[in-house]
């Protein structure tokens, strides 16, 4: 049993050519699996980053009932923006940030025509704590909220373009308090805004939480609290201690929650990639399935010699699995090094991509973990055991003098 594996390897070097076409066909499956696997997560990161650090920050805090009252007032349930409060939400390990916003809706207009739109009233030093990416998602030439402004806005790119709005230009936002008080205030355009939630660069626009506060008469109030966290592998963690330490009053919602669209679109894609990885799988394991068999069909006087001198049975059938799982291995080894050096490559450089629902390009880097490596190696191997269990196990059964009298 201990010669097997080199007999195995020796075996492989025999038929270099129907050897190499199998190493081929595994090299090639895993490669393209690592490959694909890189672009899908390189893209999944950029919408999680445009979401999570760019808009809705990790969490989000709301009072009770927020969320099934959102379309009709979202001001009507508001919340206290103090010192206080923020430093509860920091106490819990893991908060990396705490912003405090006002999101309402309303009209804008630009003199000439008007539409609705949804408003943004941020803090604009603690949003960066709570959303890092946020100053990045202003499209180049224009300048993000800063602390001191006062009747400045961003608007959403697609937006901007309808109305023809430049940098300096200004536009009119209506909306009223949760009262039902009327008001109105003229604010000016520091710059344009994309994103890769859908429409949302059609109607958003965002100004100082403090202009917010005086158009809606919310002095001192938010309507959501955005958390950002260290990690979000400790998310949920994370939300659970926030809700146990704020009680029943109040809503703690996760980004996954916040933005279905993009969860669902995530979850779609990691489907499409788990079919085509079977796929490619089913093809490598058809060709190994035709490799083996071949090579019993032309090793049969071989075959029977070994069992002749006393070679049993099952020594065979471990002979023939070896075999399929050295070329498995290289094969496996070799498509994962050209398919993560494919992906470093691609990488240094990125990729220009326009996401779904934006008006502006972000660079894709695509990137595999290791462990999703090496598990692409495994599964080669595993494959090609399988892929080659039939033909060992009928190279084991030959009668022995039917197999030394075959041509």
């Amino acid at each position: 049993m201990s010669r097997l594996p080199s007999l195995a390897a020796r075996n492989v070097r025999r038929n270099r050519r129907r050897s190499g076409v199998t190493l081929a066909a595994i090299l090639l499956g895993v490669a393209l699996v690592v490959v694909l696997r890189g672009f899908v997560v390189g893209t999944h990161e950029l919408m999680i980053q445009d979401v999570v650090q760019g808009r809705t920050g990790a969490l989000q805090i709301h009072r009770a009932g927020y969320a099934e009252d959102i379309e009709a007032s979202p001001t009507r349930l508001s919340m206290p923006y103090d010192e206080e409060m923020l430093a509860r939400l920091r106490s819990v390990r893991g908060v990396a940030g705490v912003a405090g916003r006002i999101q309402f809706g309303g009209l804008v207009s630009n003199g000439v025509s008007q539409t609705m739109f949804v408003g943004r009233g941020v803090d604009p030093v603690r949003e960066l704590e709570a959303c890092p990416r946020s100053a990045a998602l202003v499209k180049e030439g224009g300048q993000p909220l800063s602390e001191g402004d006062s009747a400045a806005a961003l608007v959403g790119y697609e937006l901007g373009q309808s109305f023809g709005l430049g940098l300096m230009d200004s536009v009119s936002v209506q909306t009223s308090s949760p009262e039902g008080r009327a008001n109105a205030m003229d604010l000016q355009v520091k710059g344009l805004t994309v994103s890769s939630l859908p429409f949302e660069n059609k109607r958003v626009v965002a100004m100082p939480l403090q202009t917010a506060q005086q158009l809606l008469e919310l002095e001192g109030k938010v309507t959501e609290y955005a958390v950002g966290v260290s990690s979000l592998s400790e998310l949920e963690r994370i939300a659970s201690e926030l809700r146990q330490l704020l009680g029943s009053g109040y809503e703690v919602h996760t980004w996954k929650e916040l933005q279905p669209f993009v969860r669902d679109v995530i979850v779609r894609q990691q489907v499409v990639l788990g079919g085509i990885g079977v796929v490619l799988f089913v093809i490598v394991l058809t060709g190994i399935v035709n490799t083996m068999l071949m090579s019993v069909f032309e090793r049969v006087r071989e075959i029977g010699t070994m069992l002749a001198v006393g070679v049993r049975r099952r020594q065979v059938l471990w002979m023939f699995l070896l075999e399929a799982m050295v070329l498995g291995a290289l094969g496996g080894v070799l498509g994962a090094l050209i398919g993560r050096g494919f992906l470093f490559a691609v990488a240094l450089k990125g990729i220009p991509l326009e996401l779904a629902g934006t008006s502006g390009k972000v660079l894709l880097r695509p990137w595999v973990s290791p462990q999703f490596t090496l598990m692409a190696v495994v599964a080669a191997v595993l494959a090609s055991a399988v892929a080659s269990a039939y033909p060992a196990w009928r190279a084991s059964r030959l009668n022995p003098v039917d197999a030394l009298r075959a041509n």
